[in-house]
């Protein structure tokens, strides 16, 4: 159908919102004068009884062509009202400030000359600047002049006061316009003054919150050894949410580097494993044939034998020797093994011993000369005894869980008997059987915890703890293990020993790489120390107590390191030869116990108490199982299946992560140098194997070696979904025994903590590849911009700049806030980490775009004005070019930070509109109807070509920068909302903020995947939970449901809040099939398939919504009448009241009522206004009960009033006579009755306090124009309804009365039948006999 704009004069005259925006700078600017010309006629008007204020209004409303345009969107009503208070206000501010300055200054200058010692007046001056209460005077001085400055602003009655916001207070102002020039001046005087006064409440505010970020960002880390305890507060609130956290960011950076070889390492070791079982695995079927059988077990494990000896013989540093090489090839010649196959075995051999090399070298570079060979002894022994039973399953993906052969435990068993007899002196053996398998048990108990407890390989020797348990004493522990020899035979069996080449590989490259990436982190920490103190910087080691305590000011705690914290055990390896420099230095306790934490040495009480910590109590065990294993794991299994398992949810990662590209300008960088990202772009896709089914990077070590190099320089493996699911399900811990209900558990749950390493290295693949991508695309443009101003960079400097950027402005989960990484632990929240790091990286592109443009000023210049433009302006040369080298660079940054969050969602809005002719009238009716977690977002408009129909694309769902937009968006769409309400700006902003910060807080703060569906079935019965009835109304289940229907529907969803994303998948079938869904709708086919990648359009049909809305309709119309009759200010309870009381709860309710038909009529309209017939609403409306006259009067925006039934009447003539007294009712009556109709004059298109003078409408049907009398009406004022309490002056003092008088005498006023006119007019007969009572006469 034709669609009739609202007001058809605005029709094809909508304005974009950057447009709006600085209409909005433009027109505040021009309000400044125009409040100043304003007030000064408004004092004429005030003196002389004229009107020359409305003449300067209608002067500066043809003067401003800017006010129209602003007043169009949110944006530009909220910067017009900024500017305007912000010129004149910031002027009052600096003006105030500096005459108290100039006073002060003056003042204390005048003592000081007066003593005539010219040192004092540098003594004076000195103090003048150090003295805080001489600055809190000198900022309430400038408060006072602020608020004087904001007395100038125009318009204050359209921005409002928060004495507006809560409809009382004496800062409300008055908005009831006066005849009288005369009368209006004063009103808006007072209005002025109103409004200028609450700055002085929230100028402190605002001040504390300013000077708070200006402190953060110009101290720093020296905030933490503040004086002013207020700034240490600052600062330890500003760590909880930093990645720094109480670290110096040089101690971060040199933390982060020795995560990043690490995780190189770690990668090395993993690879050359998988390599090693690869070429075995071809090495074992040759062997077959030539042996003419299948090999058994303790084959195979020779021929890993063999291999093991080969990598652990001799000098690690060198290759295998020769003779060793020559034996092995023979012999594996003579098993037919070929020599391909021979080949790839030496290589891997060969390569492994030179990463221990590496490692053993790296060790060596920061440690005495003579650890060489120790190191080297230590780890072939740590290796060779190697037992799975302290390895954690699986280990990568090649070795299961370890449980010993029924034979190998009755062999240990058998072991034990014979010490236990050779013990007492007793031959019978079979007396000790019993306690023989309770050592046996024990051990293989005490195994599992042992290597839980310790942060390295498990030592054996922890058998020694077990016997000296069962009261064994030296002697026969002993002979069970010695300590140089190593445990007997029976208890390495037991303990599953193994002599296996793939174990000695990982194990010697975490044992190496933990001692050398740890000495190198120590060392450049000593280092970086060193150098800062040497400058005179504080630093953060000291050799002192005394040296620590004087450079923190004394105002934290001072610990050595290597005395009661874990610090100590950094980089020691068994005895303690690899040296620790920070040993024996102090520092602060913040400062050791990040590093602890840092290094997996402590772990939070939360995280612990969550874990299991040692030494709980049964209780606290079994809370911590409950918490684990009914909240932590069912959470974390939801969001690995939201994510890993959903394939949806893969497309849709690979393409909204290219916005971190687009926002850091790389897609720009691609116009002007169309060949620097192609190769970015193959480089990505290639090294992250993104493309590859194998998840291998086209088995090309140089593709290997590039991305463990960029392991090592953090860019890569850093996705933060999957950083928050390893971390969760690290967390949930399964395995403790807690009354052994765990041990039954763990079998069947076991494999669900696998996370298919397919699916995972997809996941984190797809993040690489653009991160990858904007490395070597940063790498290219900064080598580039160092060659054309011929300064000189090594490539690793070129690399840590570049990779540094990526870590900065690409969310990484490396990068995320104590505080954030520990919210995990709590059962709300999903993946809390990405939108942190979201609004981190974002920050951090604008600061980056910034340091790039920044003119690098030469000694001595002054720049004056902007320092990031082109050209700036040096004092004395005038205009220079700007010469940071990467100038060219921040600006492509700033442009694609711009066009990405700004013009990417309005390109694709506005090219929809345009593309399928839809008006911004019907995006907002759209708004209506789309689900309450779209109301927000940014919403593409198609239209159906054969039906007309609107669906919508909800873009925000694909779109990971609107977490950054949206807060902004819904500021703007409340403003706006708000003022054509009626309401004032302010009202709008608090509306639009609050709701914004619910949007930024939603992440943090929402239930989990998991505990939505569980509250949605009452599944803990002692949580609030829904009763059957999804967040979004959905009903699932009734009391009346039978039991077994009841359960299987509570299963199926908590199920699907467990399953993968499947759904899409269902309705592609539904739709090639062309099956109807549960609803009866034939889906399309194209549209199903755009769902997964995220742009699925969504058909809206209001009809259906409309039943919802009309039960909220109905629910809150029930709701606005309770407002009157009960809740904490109910009128019906049966205590005493007033009937301004009454008054007040009548204001309140109709108030409620009010908004609620006020939502209703804006549904009707949206409706109509998306084709929705007037017949087709009108019969919804009746199918749900409610009268023709009633859907006339919503959608007609004519507000009907509520007023207390004959029911509730009843009820307030009962509590008068319980009480004894008059009705009250009675005297509010006549009051209620002309606030209804008063109130039955309201239109709901304007405000309940302010109601706007209406218009002609057409919505699909014949025009409404209200009467005359609805155009006069211009809102309900609780004050002008309110009876006036009457103040009685006091009596004078009065002689004693005679006794005649003490008679009882009638009053004036009164008639014969004892009462006054009034009270014989309204008061019942009942309270006029009350009322004669109380004078005696009844």
């Amino acid at each position: 159908m034709a669609f009739t704009p609202l007001i058809p004069q605005e029709e094809g005259n909508e304005v974009s919102w950057y447009t709006s925006g600085i209409s909005g700078i433009a027109s505040g600017l021009i309000k400044v004068p125009e409040g100043i010309f304003s007030l000064g006629a408004e004092l004429v008007d005030l003196g002389f009884d004229t009107n020359t204020a409305v003449d300067v209004e209608m002067f500066f409303d043809k003067l401003n062509p800017f006010e129209e345009l602003a007043e169009q969107k949110g944006i530009g009503k909220l910067t017009e009202a900024l500017v305007s208070i912000g010129v004149p206000g910031q002027q009052g501010f600096k003006l105030g400030s500096k005459l108290a300055t100039n006073y002060f200054k003056k003042k204390k200058l005048g003592k000081a000359f007066s003593s005539g010692d010219k040192k004092v007046v540098k003594g004076a001056e000195k103090a003048f600047k150090l003295n805080e209460k001489e600055g809190l005077q000198r900022f309430a001085v400038g408060a006072i002049g602020g608020a004087a400055g904001e007395f100038f602003v125009a318009d204050v009655e359209e921005i409002g006061t928060f004495g507006d916001l809560f409809d009382k207070g004496p800062t409300q102002l008055d908005t009831f316009d006066v005849s009288s020039g005369r009368e209006d001046a004063t009103r808006k005087l007072m209005n002025r003054l109103k409004f200028s006064s609450e700055s002085l409440l929230f100028t402190p505010i605002v001040g504390a919150a300013g000077k708070s970020a200006k402190a953060l960002a110009q101290k720093g880390k020296a905030l933490a050894y503040s004086n002013n305890r207020f700034e240490r507060y600052l600062n330890k609130f500003a760590e909880a949410f930093t990645p720094e956290g109480p670290l110096t960011k040089a101690l971060f950076g040199s933390q982060k580097v020795m995560e990043g070889f690490r995780s190189a390492d770690m990668n090395k070791a993993t690879e050359l494993v998988k390599r090693l079982d690869r070429t075995v695995a071809k090495a074992f079927p040759e062997m077959q044939k030539v042996l003419d059988k299948s090999l058994s077990k303790e084959e195979k494990e020779l021929f890993y034998k063999e291999i093991n000896d080969l990598i652990l013989d001799g000098d690690l540093t060198k290759l295998s020797p020769v003779a060793k090489v020559d034996t092995f090839y023979k012999n594996s010649k003579n098993k037919g093994v070929s020599e391909e196959v021979i080949g790839d075995i030496m290589n891997t051999v060969d390569d492994a011993r030179g990463t221990f090399k590496n490692l053993i070298d790296t060790t060596n570079k920061y440690n005495a000369p003579e650890l060489k060979t120790i190191l080297q002894e230590r780890i072939k022994e740590s290796v060779k005894n190697t037992y799975k039973i302290f390895e954690d399953a699986p280990v990568l993906g090649i070795f299961g869980r370890y449980r010993p052969t029924d034979e190998v435990k009755e062999q240990a068993t058998k072991f034990f008997e014979k010490q236990l007899s050779d013990a007492s002196g007793k031959r019978d053996r079979s007396l000790f059987t019993q306690e023989a398998r309770d050592i046996v048990d024990r051990i293989l108990e005490d195994g599992v915890q042992a290597k839980k407890s310790t942060k390295g390989l498990a030592d054996p020797t922890y058998i020694k703890k077990t016997l000296q348990g069962f009261g064994k004493d030296d002697k026969f522990i002993k002979n069970i293990i010695d300590e140089t020899k190593g445990p007997a035979k029976e208890i390495r069996k037991l303990l599953g020993e193994m002599k296996d080449p793939r174990y000695s590989i990982f194990n010697a490259v975490t044992q190496l790489s933990g001692m050398a990436r740890n000495s190198a982190m120590l060392k450049q920490m000593v280092d970086q120390n060193d150098v800062v103190q040497s400058q005179g910087g504080v630093g953060s080691f000291w050799k002192t107590r005394e040296e620590a305590r004087n450079a923190t000011n004394g105002v934290v705690e001072i610990v050595e390191i290597g005395k009661k914290d874990k610090l100590k055990d950094l980089a020691t390896f068994k005895a303690g030869q690899v040296a620790n420099p920070l040993v024996g230095k102090f520092t602060t306790k913040p400062i050791a116990q990040a590093l602890e934490n840092a290094n997996n040495l402590t772990e939070g009480y939360f995280t612990a108490a969550i874990r299991g910590k040692e030494g709980a109590s049964v209780a606290e065990k079994g809370a911590s199982f409950l918490y684990r294993n009914l909240l932590l794991f069912p959470k974390g299994v939801s969001q690995l299946a939201k994510t890993v398992f959903s394939i949806p949810t893969h497309l849709r990662n690979i393409i909204s992560a290219g916005a971190f590209a687009s926002a850091n300008g790389i897609l720009f960088q691609g116009f002007r140098n169309p060949k620097m990202l192609g190769d970015a772009f193959r480089k990505g896709w290639q090294i992250s194997g993104v493309a590859n089914l194998k998840n291998t990077r086209y088995k090309d070590l140089d593709f290997e070696n590039a991305y463990r190099e960029l392991l090592e320089l953090g860019v890569v493996n850093s996705q933060v979904q999957i950083g928050d699911i390893r971390a969760l399900m690290k967390d949930v811990n399964f395995g403790d025994k807690i009354a052994d209900l765990d041990a039954v558990l763990n079998p069947m749950l076991s494999k669900l903590k696998k996370v298919p390493e397919y699916l995972q290295g997809k996941y984190v693949a797809e993040d690489d590849f653009w991160k990858i991508t904007n490395y070597f695309v940063e790498l290219s443009r900064r080598d580039n911009a160092y060659k054309a101003a011929k300064i000189n960079k090594t490539t690793r400097e070129l690399k840590e700049e570049a990779a540094d950027i990526v870590r900065n402005t690409v969310p990484n989960y490396a990068y995320v806030g104590d505080v954030v990484r520990t919210a995990r632990l709590l059962p709300v929240g999903n993946f809390m980490s990405f939108p942190s790091e979201m609004i981190r990286s974002t920050v951090n592109i604008g600061q980056q775009a910034i340091k790039e443009m920044k003119h690098i000023p030469a000694a001595g210049e002054v720049i004056k004005g902007s320092n990031i433009l082109p050209m700036v302006f040096i004092q004395g040369k005038g205009f220079v070019k700007n010469n940071n080298p990467m100038y060219s660079i921040g600006a492509t940054r700033a442009a694609g930070m711009a066009f990405t969050l700004n013009a990417v969602p309005a390109m694709a809005v506005e090219g929809a509109k345009a593309l399928y002719n839809v008006t911004e009238d019907e995006i907002k009716a759209l708004r209506q109807f789309v689900p309450e977690w779209s109301r927000n977002s940014t919403l593409i408009p198609i239209r159906d070509e054969n039906t007309g129909e609107l669906k919508y694309m909800d873009f925000s769902h694909s779109n990971a920068y609107d977490l950054i937009g949206r807060p902004f968006r819904t500021l703007a769409n409340e403003i706006m909302a708000g003022t054509k309400d009626g309401d004032t700006i302010l009202q709008g902003f608090i509306a639009g903020a609050e709701e914004a910060v619910t949007e930024i807080a939603a992440p943090f703060i929402d239930e989990s995947i998991w505990t939505q569906a569980a509250a949605d079935v009452d599944l803990f019965p002692l949580l609030p939970g829904r009763g059957g009835r999804t967040r979004d109304g959905r009903l699932l289940y009734t009391d009346q449901t039978p039991i077994g229907d009841r359960l299987s529907i509570k299963f199926r969803h908590l199920m699907e809040a467990l399953a993968p994303s499947y759904k899409q998948y269902v309705r592609i079938g539904q739709a090639a099939l062309e099956k109807p869904t549960k609803t009866g709708d034939i889906l399309e086919l194209d549209d199903q398939i755009a769902g997964l990648i995220g742009f699925r359009p969504i058909k809206v049909d209001p009809v259906k919504s409309m039943g919802f809305k009309i039960a909220e309709y109905q629910r809150g119309i029930r709701n606005a009448r309770r407002e009157f009759t009960g809740g904490a200010f109910g009128l019906l309870k049966g205590g005493p009241i007033d009937p301004n009381d009454i008054i007040t709860r009548y204001y309140e309710s109709n108030k409620a009522r009010f908004n609620v038909q006020k939502e209703m009529y804006k549904n009707i309209n949206a409706a109509e206004i998306l084709g929705i017939s007037k017949q087709n609403l009108s019969r919804e409306f009746s199918d749900r009960q409610l009268s023709g006259s009633n859907f006339n009067n919503l959608r007609r925006g004519k507000f009907d009033a509520y007023y207390p039934s004959e029911d509730i009447q009843e009820r307030f003539r009962e509590i008068s006579r319980n009480l004894g007294t008059f009705n009250v009712f009675n005297t509010a009556r006549p009051v209620l009755l002309r606030m209804k109709r008063d109130m039955n004059k309201l239109r709901l298109d304007g405000s309940y306090q302010n109601n706007i003078e209406p218009q002609t409408f057409a919505q699909g049907g014949p025009a409404y124009t209200p009467n005359l009398e609805e155009v006069d009406q211009t809102g309900i004022n609780l004050n002008d309804y309110l009876i006036p309490e009457i103040q009685t002056p006091p009596l004078p003092l009065q002689p004693m009365p005679s006794a005649q008088v003490l008679q009882p005498q009638a009053p004036g006023n009164i008639m014969a039948t004892g009462l006054t006119p009034v009270e014989n007019a309204l008061l019942s007969d009942e309270e006029k006999q009350i009322r004669l009572r109380q004078r005696g006469l009844a």
